[in-house]
């Protein structure tokens, strides 16, 4: 019986998706994806919407084998897309407008800020990676896209002794390949300089007393 069953509601829902929800899923994504852009830019709205699209995404897959194949496909990649185009248009723009170091911050608030949001609206289900892969997206267009650029405000700060700065830079490059090394780099270089300035300015006192 429960075999039966199991063909039926495979038949059912194979016969759903190629009638009818193939001829609407793009309009449904599109929607949510609109939706949450314009919670981006501040407005508000009901996220159930957006919930209700994903779970449609997510239960009408018939693939016993991969039941997030119909979502990983569509709503996952629809979102991903969504959110690399909002913040390859929104973050250069900001950071022309305010500079390396407030930029620093933004891109800090928006990675905390999308993480939350994907727990919302991307699936969260074990096995799922879903967040993970929004994260490494944002890490992407807000970070790694800008690398260069905060690195070469890094040796400014040590000089400056900013700490609180440096230490969010480290962790926004902490989320990037190879983002520390350039750090440590300029950190050797300063104690370098610094400590040969010092013997400098104290060579009198180094050549009678040289502990």
């Amino acid at each position: 019986y429960q075999g039966e069953e199991s063909i039926v509601r495979k038949l059912m829902l194979d016969s759903w998706n190629q009638s009818i929800f193939s001829n609407i899923k793009n309009r449904l994504q599109d929607s949510a994806m609109k939706l949450v852009h314009a919670e981006r830019n501040g407005e508000a709205f009901d996220s159930q919407l957006v919930i209700g699209v994903r779970e449609s995404y997510v239960n009408l897959s018939s693939d016993t084998e991969d039941k997030l194949k119909i979502y990983r496909e569509n709503f996952e990649k629809a979102y991903l897309n969504a959110t690399e185009s909002f913040y390859k248009a929104k973050a250069p723009e900001y950071l022309a407008a305010n500079g390396v170091q407030n930029y620093m911050r933004y891109a800090d608030a928006k990675l905390k800020e999308e993480e939350q949001r994907a727990t919302r609206y991307l699936e969260t289900r074990k096995g799922c990676n879903s967040v993970a892969a929004l994260t490494e997206c944002c890490v992407n267009v807000l970070v790694t896209s800008f690398k260069e650029t905060i690195l070469a405000e890094c040796a400014g700060m040590i000089k400056a002794n900013y700490t609180d700065k440096l230490r969010l830079m480290f962790s926004l490059m902490d989320r990037v390949p190879d983002g520390i090394t350039p750090m440590l780099q300029d950190l050797g270089e300063h104690i370098k300089h610094q400590g040969l300035a010092d013997m400098i300015q104290s060579a009198e006192t180094i050549t009678t007393d040289s502990e």
